[in-house]
């Protein structure tokens, strides 16, 4: 599962992307950036995919945001 948080600083506004493992309930990959783009989320993804290197088959789940229906995405 994925989503995008936001959270205000002293600088302005910090953009925290994440992926849930929802059967273990881990955070699985993350991403921190001052805009909330696609990049944000691809990259996400990929530290999520690559620290948890899947066997086979998995299922994901976001909201349907700009950055997720993104064609890089």
């Amino acid at each position: 599962m994925s989503d995008i948080t936001s959270i205000p600083t002293d600088k302005g506004w910090l953009y925290l992307a994440s992926l849930e493992d929802l059967y273990t309930r881990k955070t699985v990959g993350w991403h921190a950036a001052s805009r909330m783009t696609k990049e944000l989320v691809i990259q996400a993804l990929e530290r999520a995919y690559w620290r948890q290197k899947p066997a086979g088959s998995v299922l994901h789940h976001s909201d349907r945001g700009s950055q997720y229906a993104s064609h890089g995405y």
